[in-house]
């Protein structure tokens, strides 16, 4: 698991790269953007964007049982199979090439299917049967500086740098027996646990749009960062397709985001939520 992990973090790691690499080297060439607004004419700008979130989430969470050992479950959903609960906010503020972005989100999962897969240390196969339910709800939090590093016919592309946070707290519930190599019962009957963490990392990325197409509204956001700190490491992408009103902004995106921490006794191993996000944007 640490390597396909690591292997995922140094991809996003690239990726964030070579999108930092061609933002600038295209914008960079680019004479002024063909806008009815100038963002950059050094007066104050921002914008505000509501958006709609339906991700599914996996992740190996671990709890403490009464008895002593610990529990690992691995768990695992779809797109608003469980989801009952989001609250999605992003915006930025600006003047000349220097600005700051926000994102809120807080989203509730509950009553997900879930397995053990180790107590005590013990791993157990796919074909014992260890399921439970479990649910999960949190919160994420961005903050960040912004720095421009070009704008033109072509879009713009945003230096960011800052920090996130996360809160998750989750709970699991079974109803089974299991018994260790010496027969000595575990787990009996039903029961419930609940856990939480809190993590706060430093994260550096880029952000912008790309405009293409000259004369038209559409437009492809794009957004990557990558962090370490509380976590082992973390990244976020978020790449989509929009089209560009008088009144505002319409996209459809896809968001992932994973954390990874990797002490013995953290209540959060790993943890992916990604899916399809559907965003108006507000310019003033």
């Amino acid at each position: 698991m640490r390597g396909r992990s690591g292997s995922l973090f140094a991809r996003a790691t690239w990726v964030l790269g070579y999108v930092l690499m061609c933002s600038a080297a295209s914008l960079f060439s680019s004479p002024a953007l063909a806008q009815s607004e100038d963002y950059w004419d050094g007066n104050w700008h921002g914008s505000i964007t509501p958006y709609g979130w339906l991700p599914g989430v996996s992740g190996e969470t671990r709890y403490q049982l009464p008895s002593g050992p610990d529990v690992t479950v691995k768990n695992k959903s779809d797109p608003l199979s469980s989801l009952s609960g989001a609250f999605l906010l992003e915006g930025d503020i600006r003047k000349g090439n220097w600005g700051l972005f926000g994102d809120i989100d807080w989203i509730k999962f509950s009553n997900e299917k879930g397995r053990f897969t180790s107590i005590g240390g013990e791993r157990f196969g796919a074909d014992a049967h260890l399921d439970t339910r479990w649910g999960m709800k949190g919160g994420l939090i961005t903050l960040a500086g912004l720095y421009t590093l070009g704008h033109g016919t072509l879009g713009y592309a945003d230096l960011l740098f800052g920090a996130r946070y996360v809160w998750l707290k989750g709970n699991i519930s079974w109803n089974l027996n299991v018994v260790n190599d010496q027969d000595a019962l575990i787990l009996q009957g039903s029961g419930h646990l609940h856990n939480q963490t809190h993590a706060g990392n430093g994260i550096i990325g880029v952000r912008g749009r790309w405009t293409p197409f000259a004369g038209t509204g559409w437009y492809f956001p794009y957004y990557a960062d990558v962090g370490t700190g509380d976590s082992d490491n973390t990244y976020q992408i978020n790449i989509g397709v929009g089209y560009a009103f008088h009144w505002g902004d319409i996209a459809i995106s896809y968001r992932d985001i994973k954390y990874e921490q990797g002490g013995g006794d953290k209540f959060l191993k790993e943890a992916e939520i990604s899916g399809p996000s559907f965003n108006y944007t507000w310019h003033f």
